[in-house]
């Protein structure tokens, strides 16, 4: 789910969206922050409010912000530009919720289990994994199956040709940017259900983003699935052997694939 959004990203509009991070930071503690202010509200609203505010803190920046460094029809001005927009976003959260670690509490569901088999499996693992794949079968749906999508395809493969038959490019543009925000607040809120986050957690968030991405395929939303799936296991595995190991073996798993495509020139 990190990587999902800057796939959907850079796919369509080709901007590296530094900001990405911020958005997965800000999804976490809209989350946090709905459920402070209304105590007892359901799981789904919450995830639901936190995907709407994130969605529309996308749209505003890329209308407002991002679109005009993308007409500039120069990828590094529109990657400056979201790295100025991560900044601000980061010293604006911290300026109003200060750099405390804040957690979503999950209540009981965070040590339910069950066994089958001999083995047992963890009930909030497993919802959040059932929140990914529903959210990537979503996504596919809204790609190719819709309208929508196929506006969406035509202005990431010919978006000057897309806006001669009358496709609205820039309002495309903002949709797809108010999902891949939208996409990153889940995975913000999936994040705060396991671990502490603060407002300075999203650059850790924006480099697993982007070797879930590297790894996937940039632009390609099932490469990005199958590489997230890869490097979650990674992360497992090294942690149940070494407890101490933090992202290491994750990084290094990362190192190993681009040393290998770069001598064999395969994509996987």
């Amino acid at each position: 789910m990190i990587g999902a959004g800057l796939a959907l990203n850079y796919g369509i509009l080709k901007v590296l969206q530094l900001a990405h991070g911020e958005y997965i930071t800000y999804g976490a503690f809209a989350a946090v922050g709905a459920i402070v202010l209304f105590p007892g509200l359901p799981f789904p609203i919450v995830l639901l409010a936190a995907f709407i505010a994130c969605a529309l803190l996308g749209a505003v920046a890329q209308w407002l912000i991002v679109e005009r460094a993308m007409s500039y029809r120069n990828e590094v001005v529109a990657m400056l530009v979201t790295f100025g927009l991560a900044v601000v976003l980061r010293d604006s959260l911290v300026e109003v919720v200060g750099a405390d670690l804040r957690g979503l509490s999950v209540g009981r569901l965070g040590q339910a289990n069950f066994t089958i088999g001999g083995l047992t499996l963890g009930v909030l693992p497993l919802l959040s994994l059932a929140i990914a794949v529903a959210s990537f079968g979503l996504l596919a749906f809204l790609t190719f199956k819709t309208r929508l999508g196929r506006q969406i395809r035509a202005v990431s493969d010919l978006p000057d040709i897309a806006a001669l038959v009358g496709v609205p490019v820039k309002r495309i543009h903002v949709i797809v940017a108010a999902l891949s925000a939208g996409l990153a607040a889940i995975a913000g809120v999936l994040l705060a259900m396991r671990a502490s986050v603060s407002p300075f957690s999203g650059l850790d968030n924006l480099l697993i983003a982007f070797e879930v991405v590297v790894l996937g395929g940039l632009g390609s939303i099932r490469g990005v699935l199958w590489a997230g799936l890869l490097l979650g296991m990674t992360q497992v595995v090294s942690t149940w052997l070494d407890s101490n190991a933090g992202l290491f073996y994750v990084h290094l798993v990362f190192f190993i694939m681009l040393v290998f495509r770069a001598k064999t020139g395969r994509l996987t």
